[in-house]
């Protein structure tokens, strides 16, 4: 009778339950980032350089721990080391991004 007992699968408290349900419910909207392949991030370095070279303002859409979020500017610097690129937004503002963020490139014309 004791192994039965001692085998047993442990019950979970009320307080446990909810949060593993919220916990599933959240990681269920949550966007995953899209796998990228080499063409699409060749493309992507192109339209930089594009915009970089004619000083045209682009736009990025970047993921964000789950959220996509948009970002429109100009880009005037990419570091080569940490692979990061200094963008400057419409207000004048500079944010740096890094390259395994951008999900996607468009050049504003």
């Amino acid at each position: 009778m004791i192994g039965i007992i001692k085998w047993q699968a442990a019950l979970m408290l009320p307080e446990h339950k909810a949060l593993t349900k919220k916990k599933d419910k959240d990681d269920y909207f949550l966007n995953k980032k899209p796998v990228l392949d080499e063409y699409q991030v060749e493309e992507f370095e192109n339209n930089i350089h594009y915009a970089m070279e004619y000083h045209l303002p682009i736009s990025f859409r970047l993921h964000n721990e789950g959220n996509p979020i948009e970002l429109h500017g100009y880009c005037v610097y990419i570091d080569p080391v940490t692979k990061e690129l200094s963008i400057q937004k419409k207000d004048s503002s500079f944010e740096k991004i890094k390259f395994n963020e951008i999900i996607n490139v468009i050049v504003e014309d």
